[in-house]
């Protein structure tokens, strides 16, 4: 079974490099990141904003619809007026008396001809010419009367008023079909994005160093990997499409409505940004109480993670009750302030649907004083701008879920930026070296100090001068806060802030070896095993990818874990829940214990392994151990003094950081001394 978990980012190519941290300081903010996306997937970008582009000009030619179809309905009922030939004769004598007391472009001299014929004979019917000369004189200059049949003029066509409505609902199955193009479009870069956005959160997180986990909290990290990135790809998957539709359909139904009628047009422009500048002082003042929010509704998720996660400690405690009412006192406070912040909030959809819900009133009220006199014209007007209204504001409604959430998608976007930029990251030089035929004969420390970068005015070691010889076994003891951990996780790499040298080999410095080569080589034992919600074969191929399961199983005997593991009903393939809880302590350290055969290091590093099992497990797994570090360079931070009496060379830290004892278990058992007087202190616990 090929081992395809938990290691799958380190080939993957999707991932980003670090390289790109760079535009992550320029991209702040949602906006930032639309674009530094959209310009990404420049190829889908634009295909959206081409998409968009024809939907605005349909919806904007749509206006021209609802003016035809209303100027055509106005036309039909006039139609009726014109049978009535006493009424078109009196009509027909004012337009000639107009026509001969004011000369020049009112009728041409064909049309006069054409109405002094049917004049002279009124009774044989009224012709489509004479109707067109009224309608094009008193009421609409693009309707023309073909057969009968009053038809809009559109270019170099006659179209009536079905053709219209067929027109129309083409038009709008277009939109429909672009808008589900477009938001499939946006879609996909969405999930590019949201995909970009986890890997390069995955893959930053995984090249910081140890200090970066020391400030920040878990529950935040896991926030923002998982909320995070997915509130900004909702956001990109909507926010684009809007906000393009609201500037298209805005100056495309600008231009159209000052086509039909500018004066009116001016007066709902100034009327419209007028509400949306209310708007946006409305956003500004209360963007910073909303990040404040956020930001505290986040510490407080950050909290209850932790709280979570150490359960045990709540349940073992019994302090569940006090935790629940600290978080009901957190929770009402939030609420208190989120309420306040409501009434501010709801402002912004208050101006905006109400004011816009007003326009098609306010364009009836504008025309209603300007063309008070002329109703057929009020109607068309007011037809119009009702539909030029329409396309305008229905995006403008969604944009008011846009502008109450881009907070918080900007503080997505800063969390994601926080860590994505963080310095704490293990940098490698460019030019690496390896350690030969992968073996480490001998470590060397030279004048060594280290400081904490959270703490770098407090040593943690100091001047330390050692030098530990492949095959042998070493041990460092002292009371806590010593540095004797420390040591492991600078020859780990964990740090590598620090003054002075630590060779390999005679011919290295640590920093100036690869990592990956160096990790190849050290096998890792900690006091708390790491156990993935993984198989138990996952579980052991994921620290050797190319493992045979005749390997796998031959470390599980040397662990005298294979018993157990095929007792489970799927053997191998148990699955293992979180941190391995249907496991003990003791079966847990076998399993990483059978990492390290399988892993077979040449180094290793036992981190007080057994310092939280029972004596008897204890014995056990130091059994185990022994076997283990046979033949190999050893570390090991001790505990219990007893677990280390047969190692090579013990090295005795105090609390000023240095060490002050070093030889055989035997021979600092002897003499007066710090080691003595641990030993004594550990079987008097014991």
């Amino acid at each position: 079974m090929e081992n395809t978990f938990f290691v799958r980012y380190k080939e993957d190519e999707n991932l980003i490099n670090l390289t790109e941290t760079k535009n992550f300081k320029k991209s702040k903010g949602f906006f930032g990141l639309w674009f530094f996306y959209w310009k990404k997937y420049k190829f889908k970008s634009l295909a959206v904003i081409f998409l968009i582009l024809l939907v605005s000009a349909i919806s904007v030619f749509n206006i021209l619809i609802a003016r035809q179809l209303t100027a055509l309905l106005v036309t039909e009922t006039m139609m009726s007026t014109f049978k009535n030939a006493d009424m078109m004769v009196t009509i027909v004598n004012e337009l000639l008396n107009e026509a001969t007391n004011k000369p020049g472009g009112i009728l041409t001299q064909e049309q006069m001809e054409e109405l002094i014929k049917w004049l002279a004979n009124s009774g044989m019917g009224i012709s489509d010419d004479v109707i067109n000369i009224v309608i094009h004189k008193y009421y609409f200059d693009y309707i023309t009367v073909i057969d009968g049949i009053a038809r809009a003029d559109f270019l170099f066509f006659h179209i009536a008023k079905i053709e219209w409505v067929w027109i129309l609902l083409g038009s709008i199955s277009i939109i429909i079909l672009l808008m589900y193009s477009a938001y499939c479009l946006c879609g996909e870069i969405s999930e590019d994005a949201n995909t970009d956005l986890k890997n390069k959160l995955v893959k930053s997180l995984l090249n910081k160093n140890i200090e970066f986990y020391n400030q920040n909290s878990q529950g935040k990290i896991t926030e923002t990997i998982v909320k995070d990135s997915k509130n900004i790809a909702n956001q990109l998957k909507v926010a684009p499409i809007i906000i393009i539709f609201i500037i298209f359909s805005t100056f495309g139904s600008i231009g159209m409505l000052i086509y039909i009628d500018l004066i009116i047009s001016l007066l709902m422009f100034a009327l419209i940004l007028f509400v949306l500048l209310l708007a946006l002082i409305v956003v500004l003042a209360i963007s910073k109480p909303v990040k404040n929010s956020i930001e505290e509704r986040s510490k407080h998720d950050s909290e209850i993670t932790e709280k979570i996660a150490a359960i045990r400690l709540i349940k073992s405690s019994g302090t569940w009750v006090n935790e629940e009412i600290q978080n009901n006192i957190e929770t009402e406070k939030n609420n208190r302030k989120n309420k306040k912040l409501n009434f501010a909030i709801s402002i912004i959809p208050g101006i905006i649907i109400g004011a816009m819900g007003c326009l098609t009133l306010s364009s009836m009220i504008f025309g209603v004083f300007i063309y008070g006199e002329n109703t057929q014209k009020l109607i068309t007007v007011f037809s119009s701008f009702t539909a030029g209204i329409f396309v305008m504001v229905t995006p403008i409604f969604q944009l008011n879920t846009i502008l109450q959430s881009i907070n918080e998608t900007n503080k997505s976007s800063q969390n994601i930026g926080e860590i994505v930029t963080d310095e704490n990251n293990v940098i490698e030089k460019n030019l690496t070296q390896i350690v030969e035929n992968n073996k480490i004969n001998k470590i060397e420390f030279k004048n060594v100090e280290f400081a904490y970068p959270s703490n770098p005015n407090v040593p943690v070691i100091r001047d330390l001068n050692i030098i530990l010889e492949q095959g042998k076994s070493y041990a460092f003891v002292g009371p806590s806060g010593s540095g004797k951990s420390t040591i492991t996780r600078l020859i780990m790499r964990f740090y590598e802030d620090f003054s002075g040298q630590i060779n390999i080999n005679d011919n290295l410095e640590i920093r100036d070896i690869s990592l990956k080569n160096w990790m190849d080589n050290i096998g890792y034992v900690d006091q708390e095993p790491q156990i993935l919600s993984a198989t138990v074969r996952e579980n052991l191929r994921y620290i050797k990818e190319n493992a045979t399961d005749e390997e796998i199983i031959e470390a599980c005997k040397k662990a005298k874990i294979h018993d157990l593991i095929m007792s489970f009903s799927e053997g191998y393939d148990t699955f293992l829940q979180e941190r391995g809880k249907q496991l003990s302590g003791g079966q847990k350290q076998r399993l990483v214990i059978a990492r390290m055969f399988l892993k077979d290091p040449s180094l290793i590093i036992l981190d007080e392994a057994t310092s939280a099992l029972d004596n008897l497990v204890e014995k056990e797994i130091s059994a185990e151990l022994e076997k283990l570090i046979v033949g190999k360079t050893t570390i090991a931070i001790a505990h219990r003094l007893s677990t280390i009496k047969n190692y090579d060379k013990i090295f005795v830290l105090d609390t000023n950081k240095r060490i002050v004892q070093t030889g055989t278990f035997i021979e600092l058992i002897k003499q007066p001394g710090l080691f003595k007087e641990l030993y004594e202190v550990g079987k008097e616990n014991e």
